[in-house]
């Protein structure tokens, strides 16, 4: 790696064109199967020579870019190879030929928010207003709504779960 103003010059000029082509392995310069214990000692060598402190005074800011660019790719590859999870979901990835970790291919996150499986907007608003109720501990506001609602989405099972829990008194059965 770079220590000097030339190295770091001819190490960005070499790595910067085909950033976009490397994996993050080939990055970290760790093998496929380095475990994180790897990962992070590769890491810190390396930010050790990248890190932007080393070159903020640089006269270029072309390079200063350049290699700001390659250090914030260098720290990507360490958050992504040193989760499990989205170490898993980046190997998939590069499987198919993606370079970089997408978050968007993480899959659903968190819990649904119930009133999605509601097409009809008229059910999907007494469900609301429903579970407005339920909050305030209005068991009859809840189950005038949660009836509303089951006019519009007669099949819904998390309407009539919440039905049941209203009518209950708000003890879920």
């Amino acid at each position: 790696m770079a220590s000097g103003e030339a190295e770091l010059a001819a190490f960005a000029h070499a790595v910067y064109p085909g950033l976009d082509r490397y994996t993050y392995y080939q990055l970290l310069r760790v093998p496929p199967e380095a475990d994180a214990r790897a990962v992070r000692a590769s890491y810190y060598k390396i930010a050790a020579q990248l890190h932007p402190d080393r070159y903020h005074k640089l006269a270029n800011p072309l390079m200063r870019d350049q290699l700001e660019s390659i250090y914030a790719r260098v720290c990507e590859a360490y958050r992504v190879l040193t989760s499990p999870e989205k170490r898993a979901v980046y190997d998939r990835g590069l499987a198919q030929g993606k370079m970089r970790y997408d978050a968007g291919d993480r899959g659903p996150q968190g819990p649904r928010n119930p009133d999605d499986s509601f097409s009809d907007p008229q059910a999907k608003k007494f469900f609301r207003l429903g579970m407005m109720c339920l909050g305030q501990k209005d068991w009859k506001g809840a189950v005038m709504n949660f009836n509303f609602a089951k006019t519009f989405a007669p099949d819904s099972p998390i309407l009539a779960e919440k039905l049941a829990e209203a009518q209950a008194g708000g003890k879920p059965r």
